[in-house]
């Protein structure tokens, strides 16, 4: 099962192809999950990383993904690092956000940089310790945003940072998730969709508008009994106004029948910039009985597999030959509080109002809201 999964990210070139560069970049993921499988796949793929390790608490899955991509297993980070007689560079972190905080801990204690998935941590305020933590130990702490790195993202945003749009007025954004999470998964504390599904969006929508969100509004719905008694919303709708005035609308949904649904587009004073859907497949049955396409792409491995290959070789020119990580600290802070903000704004039914004046030495997320006549309550 698990090669059955891997093949669907690595090329039928020889494995011998494969071979790492000897300049190559030793790296250790830690999780095998969904993510750190497709992290170890694409670190294996690349000639410019060495896959020294893969680090589980699950030792026996650690164990499978680690014969599939021929390094070792480990249960600790620890462990994996006390185990090499060579130099370890960097740590690529896909294990659930709560285990972020101790990874990058022993990282930064042993002096190497970490790519990690978003969130950095659970909280801005979090966020902002784990990167004076980075600082402190003088390594690189980057955070993956995927949209910057997809090749029809980062195009609109070049049309919108080259003025080809002129100055940007609104945006819409759908994602609509393929396929539906388990129940129990949005029952059992991963149902907040504002957590969940907002960052890689709102954090591109910032991106590319070179601005900040200055207030939010958002709501939800749910559309079963069980999720509404537990206060859960598989559909959620935000609206964002920015500093320079644009007013961005974003749509989430839990599923979409039809595929993944990934949309945005950018309306601006001289034109309008798309991203559009990308299919399973471009071909296109015309017939007596209409123009037939194929659903959408399955889900997000399938759809940004480019973007999270690019992500990786960025990754390696941070290590390799230090360039900067595109994606600032100040960006990780602010696209967690937008997110802290919308839901918040969900739970009150208010406009949540927010500053960012304070972000390097602020460590109070209730310092940067204001709710209109109303005492700011945080659960």
């Amino acid at each position: 099962k698990m090669k059955r999964f891997c093949a669907t990210f690595i090329s039928k070139r020889s494995f011998a192809s494969f071979a790492p560069a000897p300049d190559a970049a030793r790296v250790i993921v830690v999780g095998s999950g969904r993510m750190g499988q497709i992290r170890s796949s694409l670190v294996f793929a690349n000639p410019r990383f060495e896959l020294a390790g893969i680090v589980d608490v699950d030792l026996h899955r650690a164990s499978q993904l680690a014969g599939t991509f021929r390094t070792r297993p480990f249960e600790s980070l620890e462990e994996a690092l006390r185990d090499q007689t060579d130099q370890i560079d960097g740590i690529v972190v896909s294990s659930p956000t709560f285990t972020h905080r101790e990874v990058i801990e022993v990282a930064a204690e042993n002096g190497i940089s970490v790519f990690t998935e978003k969130p950095v941590d659970e909280t801005a305020d979090k966020i902002l310790d784990l990167f004076r933590v980075a600082q402190n130990a003088g390594i690189d702490l980057c955070c993956g945003f995927q949209r910057r790195f997809d090749a029809s993202y980062a195009a609109a945003a070049a049309a919108v940072h080259t003025g080809q749009t002129g100055n940007p007025i609104s945006a819409n954004i759908v994602f609509a998730d393929h396929p539906c999470p388990p129940k129990e998964f949005l029952l059992s504390g991963g149902g907040n969709i504002f957590m969940d599904l907002s960052a890689h969006d709102v954090d591109f929508i910032m991106h590319a508008l070179n601005d900040t969100v200055v207030s939010v509004y958002a709501t939800g719905t749910s559309s079963t009994d069980e999720l509404a008694a537990a206060d859960v919303h598989d559909n959620a709708t935000m609206t964002m106004k920015f500093s320079k005035g644009a007013v961005v609308s974003f749509f989430m949904s839990r599923s979409a029948t039809y595929g993944y649904d990934q949309r945005c587009e950018i309306f601006g004073e001289k034109g309008m910039v798309s991203v559009l859907n990308e299919h399973a497949h471009s071909a296109v049955l015309s017939n007596g009985d209409g123009i037939h396409l194929s659903k959408l792409q399955h889900s997000f491995p399938q759809r940004f597999h480019q973007a999270f290959a690019s992500e990786l070789d960025v990754f390696a020119d941070t290590l390799l030959m230090q360039k900067p990580w595109p994606v600032t600290e100040a960006d990780c802070v602010r696209v967690q509080k937008v997110a802290d903000a919308a839901r918040l704004s969900c739970q009150v039914g208010e406009v949540v109002h927010l500053s960012y004046d304070d972000d390097d030495d602020d460590d109070n997320f209730e310092n940067d809201v204001k709710l209109p006549q109303m005492e700011l309550a945080i659960n």
